[in-house]
């Protein structure tokens, strides 16, 4: 798609936008939470898909570069993070794979990006339902219905659905409707960046001071206290639930619940997860080794891109929110594409070079 650019331009942006993939999966969700986004979750996801969709429209080999850059970002993700959770993982490959997939046999970049898109989001928003539904079983739904059940009867309002399916409805449908629009701007995004690719202004000249501090040593930390939050705002929500309900019944299906809860993490965090963790960083380990060069280029990159986006969300201060938003990510990958700096990377990746 961007026949006008240089072969060595096209492999640099694929080895910037790699770095950006890889820095949103560890270090860009602190970045936006700091920017008190109310959808933290799902601009991170969809940030991971815009680069992953430029990338693929940059290189000539999608499915070779593709496998390289994820190879990349997944180890990243292990040296930054090394006590994440497998199932961390999950999307990060499921969106690198089918990314790879979409955009090698599926023909017309619109389609192939609300296709991509779309899909990356829901089955981001399936995979965080299906935790609670394995973490806490019918336990979490019946005790949302019946907090459902007990407002309505306040309200005087009836309800067409149950209150459970009302929320699973109502939150697979923002991803969805999340992925058509995200796609649509993607490529849009896309054809932005090959019309205007050689003007000045997106062109910065970045100096050897023109960084910033990327990772917060607090960062994992506070993380961990969101998890815990949620998981004992989540028990509260059960007992009161069935309080509500009344019975000596619905005291012990809430006990039951919790101790359910309980066991289920003590197995995954004691037993599966460990496991799982050391067969990773057995692969992980043997991708260090062969790419042990690209993985310290990309991440000698990340001060100076997180400078850049420190810089692109400045400059829209002054816009309206959802203004602000589509400028900033516009400006960011303009910015991120082309800059030049004395730090710049030999332009040569074996899966990229024609």
């Amino acid at each position: 798609m961007f026949e006008n650019v240089s072969s060595s331009d096209r492999i640099l942006a694929i080895q910037r936008l790699t770095a950006l993939w890889a820095l949103n999966e560890c270090g860009l969700g602190g970045f936006l939470h700091a920017l008190q986004s109310p959808f933290t979750g799902l601009l991170v996801g969809s940030f991971a898909m815009i680069c992953i969709a430029f990338i693929c429209s940059l290189a000539e080999n999608k499915w070779q570069s593709m496998m390289t850059s994820l190879a990349i970002v997944l180890v990243i993700k292990a040296l930054v993070s090394p006590h994440t959770s497998p199932t961390a993982y999950i999307a990060v490959v499921f969106q690198g794979l089918t990314g790879a997939l979409i955009y090698r046999f599926i023909p017309g970049f619109l389609f192939s990006s609300i296709l991509f898109l779309t899909l990356g989001l829901i089955e981001s928003a399936i995979q965080r339902l299906l935790t609670l539904a394995i973490l806490y079983g019918n336990t979490i739904w019946e005790a949302i219905n019946i907090w459902g059940a007990w407002v309505a009867k306040e309200w005087g309002v009836i309800l067409p659905f149950s209150s459970s399916r009302l929320i699973i409805f109502l939150y697979l449908g923002i991803h969805f409707i999340a992925g058509i629009l995200v796609g649509w701007g993607t490529y849009k995004m896309i054809r932005f960046a090959k019309e205007h690719w050689g003007e000045k202004k997106y062109q910065l000249q970045l100096k050897a001071d023109d960084k910033k501090q990327v990772f917060n040593s607090n960062g994992g930390n506070k993380k961990k206290w969101r998890r815990y939050l949620l998981f004992f705002i989540l028990t509260i929500m059960i007992i009161a639930a069935y309080l509500i309900q009344g019975g000596k019944s619905g005291i012990q299906k809430g006990l039951i619940s919790i101790l359910r809860s309980v066991l289920i993490l003590t197995i995954w965090f004691v037993f599966l997860a460990p496991f799982m963790i050391r067969l990773l960083n057995k692969w992980l380990h043997k991708k260090h080794e062969q790419l042990a060069k690209e993985i310290s280029l990309t991440m000698e990159m990340f001060p100076q891109l997180f400078w850049i986006l420190d810089k692109a969300w400045k400059e829209t201060r002054n816009l309206k929110m959802i203004e602000r938003w589509k400028i900033f990510v516009l400006n960011t990958f303009l910015y991120i594409l082309q800059y030049k700096s004395h730090d710049d990377p030999d332009p040569y990746r074996p899966d990229t070079k024609p």
